[in-house]
């Protein structure tokens, strides 16, 4: 509780200190950059053209954080799982294999996964965004009926990958560090015809590392070309490729004990040398076309075709029952494929009726998202005692590379999949000279979603056609402040076996009230954000009484979790040279309907009470030290829950979480050093869940450790 007064006092200063100028607007998308020597872009006025609207943050009814690449350079961090969080309120990384792909937790539950305004979310997938292709990370909380309506209404997070910017702007990066971390990053970015007719951009990463746990590595490489094509003035298509590699040992560094979290050494490792190592091959491809039509009358289309595959294999365990420090270990498969196709088409313009303006949005969208695994598990066990690991397990008793198959034939193939239609229309209504906004929007989304195991029984498709409205307001009290409110819906299809057999078909329902401040400062160099809402997730999925049923089990689609909270946010250069970004978020998430009364007041899996993050960078611009920096944060998570679930038999409470972080820099012209020490007061960090056997499960974050950047521009 000291450190959140700290935290709160320090808020209330900067709100203090500041005084009031007017903010820098803009009508249009794109955003002006300025580039100075020393210049550190932290606060951004505009989200992505990717999410279509055409509105400035500041006007927007809704809470949109963005998070430049600048930021994510200052803190030396290299991919979605290493803290790109931390500049968000109440956003958390939830472990869970987290070495492959980011489990995103926000207003008390998961958040989907974005690239370039497309819904790309997938079982363990998409891999970690890697920064080298990040131009910037959206986070929008709550629903967003101008994005999708089917989902959770938590939000999502959109990850906008760099593109051509029509100028010569080349650099490379050479990062170093702890456990031997080898990092080597090109960005490449020019004009192959002159006057914007034909702009390229090539984003190449190399990297290698080993882990603070021993027989842990991984190596990575991207290859991300990109072109813009202007054949006229009014016509622009961009096609993105995105290739990734990826090899590691393991694909989470989980630990267990029957004695309690963070019981043993941060170095132990369970996984064997001699266990199969897995890769995963990554493509994305995306297309773009805008076309002028008339005026500020535009018609886009996107299309994304996305293609996972992985080759591997994992291990989990189970505690000898006569011997609680002797854990079994178990080989599974690992061969999956995922598969997607998303396809968006829409119009965006503006139009008067006498002093009023209208903003519409009108489009469609489609979303075939696949996935197939084949999760066979070995007929062999490899016990290890937890307190004496010894490596090398006799490869002849391992499994032959024969099993390592994807086998649509197998018990535990598992076909995964979701499918929808999507039908959106939006006029965001400006009077009074745009001082009053009033947003009314629809959208009428057809669903399909559907997971199972089609050798051990049918697969049925959970259906749902929802129309989601969409209401909201925002009025500027002034050009710099502005007062909002909104209200939005969302759903997921889903189904049950109700009593006497019957099938369950309704669906998932959610929904957003939300009401927040907006304040520019300084001119816009920096602003404040402060959102109050309430999350209403509805027809959860619950069991009935047996006795109503003959004794067989059913469900009810009657179960409810609420989740209440508030959260601000700070970001911007306060002084010249001082950058910060500094924010903390209540949340109170729990279930308020249930069959089961022991579940009702339990807090929703994955979720903080409080969440509050500092960081502070500050560039000497005069005088000797000129262009010498200094940076310093850190990361506190109170009150956490586990995300193993409602229905787990033992307490899912997790510590507190505190993590500090301290650097130095230099930058000149064209050339930039970075040096960053992570948990500097090296302490044992983990999150972790308990299961039902009572056994304790965690994966560590590294301890102390050093990174070093070197960039060059050219």
């Amino acid at each position: 509780m000291k450190k959140l007064t700290i935290g709160a006092a320090l808020l209330t200063s900067m709100l203090i200190f500041a005084q009031e100028k007017d903010t820098i607007k803009s009508n249009d998308i794109e955003e002006v950059v300025v580039n100075g020597r020393y210049y550190q872009k932290y606060k951004l006025n505009e989200v992505s053209g990717s999410l279509r609207i055409q509105t400035p943050i500041i006007e927007l009814p809704q809470n949109v954080q963005s998070i430049s690449s600048q930021i994510l350079a200052d803190q030396i961090t290299l991919n979605m799982s290493e803290g790109i969080v931390r500049n968000v309120s109440g956003a958390r990384k939830v472990e869970h294999w987290d070495n492959v792909y980011s489990n995103v937790f926000m207003r008390g539950a998961g958040i989907a996964t974005y690239m370039n305004g497309m819904n790309v979310s997938s079982t363990w997938g998409p891999i970690n965004p890697d920064a080298s292709i990040i131009d910037r990370v959206e986070f929008v909380k709550g629903p967003a009926g101008f994005m999708g309506s089917m989902g959770d209404p938590a939000g999502f997070y959109n990850v906008v990958t760099k593109k051509p910017t029509g100028k010569f702007a080349n650099s490379v990066r050479f990062t170093t560090g702890s456990y031997n971390l080898f990092r080597g990053e090109a960005d490449l970015d020019g004009v192959l015809i002159k006057d914007g007719v034909l702009d390229y951009r090539l984003n190449l990463m190399g990297s290698s590392n080993k882990s603070w746990v021993e027989n842990d590595k991984t190596s990575k490489i991207i290859v991300a070309p990109s072109i813009t094509f202007r054949p006229t003035k009014t016509t622009t298509f961009t096609a993105q490729y995105n290739y990734q590699y990826l090899k590691f040992n393991q694909p989470g560094a989980y630990l267990m004990s029957n004695d309690e979290y963070a019981s043993l050494n941060v170095h132990t490792n369970f996984n064997d040398p001699n266990f199969k190592k897995t890769e995963v091959k990554d493509q994305s491809l995306f297309l773009s076309l805008d076309q002028k039509l008339f005026k500020d009358w535009v018609w886009s289309t996107q299309y994304s075709y996305m293609d996972l595959n992985y080759d591997g294999g994992s291990w989990w365990g189970t505690f000898d029952p006569n011997n609680k420090d002797i854990l079994n270990r178990t080989l599974s498969n690992w061969q999956a494929k995922g598969k997607n196709h998303i396809f968006q088409t829409y119009v965006r313009g503006s139009l008067n009726t006498g002093n009023i303006v209208h903003k519409i949005i009108a489009g469609f969208d489609y979303g075939d998202r696949k996935y197939n695994a084949d999760f066979s598990s070995f007929q062999g066990k490899f016990p290890i005692n937890i307190y004496n690991v010894h490596y090398g397990v006799d490869p002849s008793t391992l499994p032959s590379s024969d099993f390592y198959s994807l086998n649509t034939t197998a018990p535990f193939y598992n076909d995964q999949g979701v499918k929808y239609t999507s039908y959106y229309a939006q006029d965001q209504i400006e009077m009074f000279n745009n001082k009053l906004r009033i947003t009314l929007a629809g959208r009428y989304t057809s669903g399909k979603t559907y997971a199972g195991y089609p050798n051990l029984g049918e697969v049925k498709p959970d259906t749902a056609g929802e129309f989601t409205p969409r209401v909201g307001v925002s009025y500027s009290i002034m050009k710099d402040f502005s007062v909002y409110g909104i209200y939005d819906k969302t759903f997921v299809p889903q189904s049950g076996t109700g009593i006497k057999q019957t099938t369950i078909t309704d669906p998932f329902r959610g929904q957003n009230i939300e009401f927040g401040l907006k304040k520019d400062w300084f001119g816009g160099k920096w602003n404040t954000t402060f959102a109050a809402y309430e999350i209403r997730r509805k027809n959860i999925l619950v069991n009935g009484n047996k006795d109503l049923n003959e004794g067989n089990p059913f469900q009810i689609a009657t179960g409810e979790q609420r989740a209440r909270g508030f959260e601000t946010d700070i970001k911007g250069e306060i002084v010249k040279g001082l950058n910060i970004v500094i924010n903390y978020a209540y949340t109170d998430a729990k279930t308020v309907k249930d069959t089961d009364v022991s579940r009702i007041g339990v807090q929703s899996p994955g979720n903080a009470k409080n969440v509050q993050n500092t960081w502070i960078s500050y560039r000497f611009e005069n005088g000797t030290l000129k262009g010498f920096g200094i940076s310093a944060g850190y990361q506190y998570q109170g009150g956490r829950q586990s995300w193993f679930g409602v229905d787990a038999t033992k307490d899912q409470s997790l510590p507190d979480y505190f993590d500090t972080n301290f650097g130095v820099s230099y930058a000149a012209k064209k050339f930039d050093i970075n040096l960053l020490l992570n948990n500097t007061l090296n302490r044992k960090l983990y999150s972790g869940y308990r299961g039902d056997g009572g056994e304790y499960a965690w994966i560590y974050n590294a301890p102390r450790n050093w990174r070093l950047s070197i960039g060059y521009k050219f």
